[in-house]
Parts: structure tokens; sequence; C-alpha cells
């Protein structure tokens, strides 16, 4: 590990340096390519540390892009990190199409029921939560303080749709980083997943009502096309490509990693256009290829072991470097008070409603929910966009929100799956 911090160590010096002789320069270069090779390099020995701490891989590409980004140290220039926005939906195809090899029939069957009736549970709870916590901090948040009971009322249920959401990119991160398996990771595994499918339905509802609350008129039959375009649309595009990617392996079957690569990206871009939803594509690619043919799921899953390490600590280093750390000055507490709230109400949730059979779900489940990213990133995005008037500053909340669960999520999640005993042989903490 000594190695891994001096060689870290001596390429945050040559930042250093790289980022004077731009003061100097008029032509500095392309700032995109050096932002992606600096953060790729800084991340992958940023994660040995991380890991050579008992921490997850992924807390340390989180760390260096914080301290290297633009909010810190500003090493690296904004509009280079800006720039790599088109990582972020190749990552989160690679590891929902991982995930998706994980979906077999059989794993449904035994806990598919059991997964909805908690993630129900969980997710109204933490919503009624948020909701009340909301309403009662409107004279201390600017942007509802002015707002009639109606406005107020639909804006907090739009926000708390939002706060309530969890993380499948950083849970699957973490459970391939461990290599965790057992009934424990696959039931926190079908919660994420489900847990968002429930979230994206709610928040289309929510926008609705909120558009009307603001004079804006309450559209059922749009607002139901669109949500049925992104769900089932995204399933039968999923489809699609699994056809393609079981073609290729059967008739080509060369080059597998670059090939998986290549669609993942095609399909994350062209998904995004067309309003579907990347992270349900390549879940449902990988679940109809798993089901279809399991030696082929495996297949797809060692194939992107294989590729998608400098893909992961590159996307997780630039969602570092992103964080604003402003925001936690500006509506810190209104945002540590939902963060602690939305804490508590999953945790009571997860241990009055968890199986009873399984006493590690009650026990663990809750540290493996905590994580906020890309889903949450979007929504809060989607809502500054649709909301000119009110929604830059509720992102700004919920961005102050992701910043502290991008940071404590992914220990809490890897602590969850040790707690559980299935993190497997070198992946398992040392005790002295």
């Amino acid at each position: 590990m000594s190695g891994a911090i001096i060689r870290l160590g001596l390429l945050i010096a040559l930042l250093a340096g790289i980022s004077r002789v731009q003061l100097w320069r008029v032509d500095t270069g392309n700032s995109v390519m050096l932002a992606a090779g600096a953060l790729l390099l800084c991340g992958m020995f940023a994660g040995k540390v991380a890991k050579g701490v008992g921490l997850p891989r992924l807390t340390g590409y989180l760390l260096v892009g914080v301290v290297v980004g633009p909010y810190a140290l500003g090493f690296l220039p904004g509009e280079g990190v800006k720039g790599l926005e088109l990582v972020k939906g190749l990552a989160v195809s690679l590891i929902a199409l991982v995930a998706g090899t994980e979906l077999h029939l059989g794993l449904i069957r035994r806990v598919g029921a059991k997964v909805a009736l908690l993630c129900s549970a969980v997710c109204g709870v933490t919503f009624a939560v948020c909701f009340g916590a909301l309403l009662a901090l409107k004279p201390f948040l600017p942007f509802m303080a002015s707002m009639t009971l109606p406005q107020a009322l639909a804006v907090s249920a739009l926000v708390s749709t939002v706060v309530v959401s969890f993380s499948p990119t950083v849970t699957i991160a973490i459970v391939q980083e461990t290599s965790a398996k057992g009934s424990f990771t696959e039931f926190l595994m079908a919660l994420v997943i489900i847990g968002d499918l429930f979230v994206m339905v709610a928040f289309a509802v929510a926008a609705g009502l909120t558009r009307a609350s603001f004079g804006g008129g309450f559209d059922f039959r749009g607002l139901v096309g669109g949500v049925g375009w992104e769900l089932f649309g995204s399933v039968g595009v999923g489809a699609l490509l699994a056809v393609v990617m079981l073609i290729y392996m059967r008739r080509v079957n060369r080059e597998l990693p670059l090939f998986l690569v290549g669609l993942c990206f095609a399909a994350a871009e062209g998904g995004t256009r067309l309003h579907l939803s990347p992270l349900l594509v390549a879940l449902a690619a990988g679940a109809i290829i798993a089901n279809l043919d399991e030696r082929e799921g495996q297949r797809i899953h060692h194939a992107i072991q294989l590729a998608g390490l400098p893909v992961f600590a590159l996307f997780f280093a630039a969602a570092g470097a992103g964080l604003k750390l402003s925001t936690l000055v500006t509506v810190g507490p209104a945002a540590l008070l939902l963060v602690v709230v939305r804490a508590l109400a999953i945790h009571q949730s997860c241990r009055r409603f968890a199986p009873a059979e399984d006493p590690r779900l009650r026990r663990y489940l809750w540290m493996g929910l905590v994580s906020q990213a890309g889903v949450t990133f979007g929504l809060a995005a989607l809502i500054s966009r649709t909301f000119p008037d009110f929604g830059p500053q509720v992102e700004v909340l919920i961005v102050a929100m992701i910043t502290t669960h991008e940071l404590v999520g992914p220990v809490l999640t890897r602590r969850a799956l040790e707690r559980s005993g299935e993190v497997r042989g070198d992946e398992r903490p040392q005790t002295a």
C-alpha cells in the first residue's frame, strides 16, 4: 500500500504543477483529456489506498476526485470535469448489465414478493417522514417560504420522492468489489433496483401534481404515457440488445469486453435521447441473457470485470470532482437534517418490516440503502429544468444531501455485506 500512497502523492504533485503551468499559457490544451487522464490515474491508486485501510475502492475514487477537483484544490478545470458526463451513462449501463445477469427467475420467485412488500414499506415510511420534515422546514427554506399551502404540499411531495431514492449503481459496484454472494446480497440488490422503479413512477406523478399546483394543469394521459414508455420501452430495447449480444457471442465471439463497452455506450447515449432509462435497458438485457443462457451470462459478467475497472474508477472519481462543496455551506443545516431523518426512517422501517426469518436483514439491510448517486442526480437536474422558478434551489439542496450520501453510503454498504458474512475470502476485513 505504501507504493500506492507514494505514487498517488506524486500524481497529485504533478497535477499541481500542471495547473500552475496552465496559468502561464494561453493554449491550455484539451481540458477534458486532462481531467480524464488525471482522474483515472489518481482514482486507480486512491482505490488501492482505500482498500489497504479497509475502505471500499469506490470511496477512494470519490475522495481523490473531491480533493483534486475544481471545488477543492482546483487542479482540474471545471469544464473538463463536466465534459466527462459521457462516462456516466457508460458506467451505469455496465454496472446494470452485470446486475441483470444476477436476476434469475429462481431469485425472483424466492424473494420477489418479500422484496416488493419491504420496498413499499421502506419507501412509504421514508417518504412520509421526509415530507413532514420538509413542511416543517418551509419557513427556513427560501424557495418554499412564499408558497401557498397547496404549492408547498406539492413541492414537498416532489422533493421527498427524490430523497427516497436509493443507488443501484453504488450498491452493485460494492457487491462486485467485494465478490459478495448469498441471500442477503441478493435481497439487497433486488430491493435497490425495485426501489428506484417505485421512485421513478412516484416522481412522475408528483411532478404532474406540482405542475398543476402552479397553474400548469394535470395531463394524466401524458403522464401515464411518459411513465409507460420509460419503463416498458426500456425493457423492450433491453430485450433487443440481449438478442444482439447473444448473436455476437455465438457467431463472432471476439473481443467481448470491447464489444460490450461499445454497445453499452451506444445504448446509454441513444436511450437518453429516446427518453429511456439506461439503467433499465441494461438491466433488462442482462436478465434476459442470464435466463436464456446462464453460461453466456457468466461470460458477460467476467468480461465486464476485465474491462470495467478503469471505467468505474473514472466515473466515481469524476462524480467526486463534480461535488460542489459550497452547497454544503449554503443549505448545509437543512440538508444535514434531511440526511439524518432519511437514515432514521430507513433504519426503523427495516427493523420493523424486514422478514423475520433472516435476522441479518433487520440488523444490517438499512446500511445498504443509504447511498444515493446517479438516479438522484438525474431527478434533481430534471426538477431544475422543469421548474425554473424554484427548481435550481431544490437541486442545490438535493446535491448537498448526495454529497454526504456518496461519501458515507459506500462505507456503510460494505460494512453491511461484511457483517452479513457474505463477503468472500480475501475481501474480508483483516482482524488482529
